[in-house]
């Protein structure tokens, strides 16, 4: 079965794709999107949602929906052998949302979702790509329907928002290189007892292992644990993972039931090219690495951002085809610093004898320099992204003017709202500075 020529093709409702849609819905743009699961994540999976996803989510009039149900956290702390060492604030970030905002992944891609519904789009859920082929300018997509149907699905676009084992990225022929770490890691989503603070999060350092604590709500959290296994397991039992509680926090954490278990381990991975003619990879499907600092997500529905309004410009023929160059030379130069930067802290936690050493000499300069919490704050918060030299730039400003590609200051405009408020629009807008201030 042949259908008429589809503008937009989302492969992946995750928060990626479900980004993706959410942009071009509120633009106009006829898309469909399509997911091999039978549902969305039911399950906290990645959790923490950025101060600089949470501007982009208040673009789209959703901030207040997700601060409803979410739990910011205002701080990260760190420890070694149990006893405090150092912490991170996010309370003086230059950002409307001073925090991370703990929030399961369901829940994401429930608001996403229902963000979509009001624009009558929904995803296909048991649809799944099969193959697909690029000719000229057409993209044939072979998906398989929940009931066996086989559907060729004809494109302008197809963005392939799949995952780290994406389809449309070895159809492809995409190189994915980077490596894997051998280390193996556990996963819970965990009822707690604890007289810890319960707006900010723990990360507990030891020899060679470490234990995250992230408050969801209430008694809830989210918690990780290295497993230090000289061989692969699949399964754990709670006991289990009350016993690593104890004894990774020292006895600053009591887990009274886990509610989900999943083990996991790390891949580094970066694809080579992020766009192949009319195709493009996002998210997982483009890069995958270390859930340090929690920067998977918030870099995938970044990614979608970045390259949702341009494809609605071209589309609606108000911009030429070469704005789309932009996506891959704006995010490749970002998701190479996620990837490094994730990569390099977890192999010296976990694999560097002079861990602890690192860990206290960290410490003591933060304590010296107190302008370099505020700066790694800004960047764990994804606040620092900049395009500067990206290639769409044509025109310079004043040397004490903000220059173009900068995030824009969200200033205030009166007592009660931000600059950013008047972007809940999918339109440009154009700022007049008049006078001398």
């Amino acid at each position: 079965m042949m259908n008429d020529l589809l503008p937009v093709l989302i492969v992946g409702a995750g928060p990626t794709g479900l980004m993706a849609a959410c942009e071009l819905a509120r633009r106009g743009i006829v898309f469909r999107i399509i997911d091999k699961s039978t549902d969305r994540v039911l399950t906290s999976n990645a959790a923490w949602i950025q101060a600089g996803t949470m501007e982009l989510l208040g673009t789209l009039g959703l901030a207040e929906s997700f601060l409803k149900v979410g739990h910011p956290c205002h701080a990260i702390n760190l420890y070694i052998g149990g006893k405090p060492l150092t912490q991170i604030s996010f309370n003086g970030i230059n950002s409307t949302y001073p925090f991370i905002l703990m929030l399961p992944q369901s829940e994401t891609e429930r608001l996403l979702i229902e963000y979509m519904k009001t624009f009558n789009q929904h995803v296909e859920y048991s649809t799944e790509l099969i193959d697909l082929q690029q000719n000229d300018d057409v993209i044939l997509a072979t998906v398989k329907l929940a009931n066996g149907t086989i559907e060729t699905i004809m494109c302008q676009y197809l963005l392939g928002c799949d995952g780290a084992n994406s389809t449309v990225r070895t159809r492809c022929g995409i190189f994915f290189p980077g490596e894997d770490l051998t280390e193996q890691f556990v996963v819970a989503d965990a009822q707690i007892d604890s007289y810890m603070a319960k707006d900010e999060v723990h990360v507990f350092v030891d020899k060679e292992t470490v234990f995250i604590a992230s408050p969801l709500s209430g008694d809830q959290y989210r918690i990780i644990a290295n497993l230090h296994l000289t061989y692969p397991r699949k399964f754990f039992t709670e006991r289990e993972v009350i016993e690593i509680a104890q004894e990774r926090a020292h006895g600053a954490y009591y887990v009274k039931n886990a509610s989900w278990i999943s083990p996991f381990w790390i891949h580094g991975k970066i694809a080579k090219i992020m766009r192949k003619h009319s195709i493009f990879l996002l998210g997982d499907a483009a890069h995958t690495h270390s859930p340090v600092g929690g920067q998977g997500m918030n870099t995938g529905m970044q990614d979608a951002c970045n390259l949702a309004w341009k494809l609605a410009l071209v589309i609606n023929g108000k911009a030429k085809s070469r704005l789309l160059d932009s996506y891959q030379a704006e995010r490749q130069p970002i998701v190479q610093e996620v990837v490094n930067q994730t990569e390099d802290f977890t192999k010296m936690i976990l694999f560097d004898k002079m861990t602890l050493a690192k860990l206290r000499k960290f410490s003591k300069a933060i304590q010296q320099d107190t302008t370099l919490s505020q700066a790694i704050a800004t960047q764990i918060a994804q606040i620092h992204i900049q395009y500067k030299d990206s290639p769409i730039i044509e025109y310079g400003t004043r040397e004490h003017s903000p220059k173009p590609g900068e995030r824009a200051p969200n200033v205030f405009i009166s007592s009660s709202a931000h600059l950013f408020d008047y972007f809940q629009n999918p339109l440009h807008n154009v700022l007049l500075f008049m006078g001398t201030s």
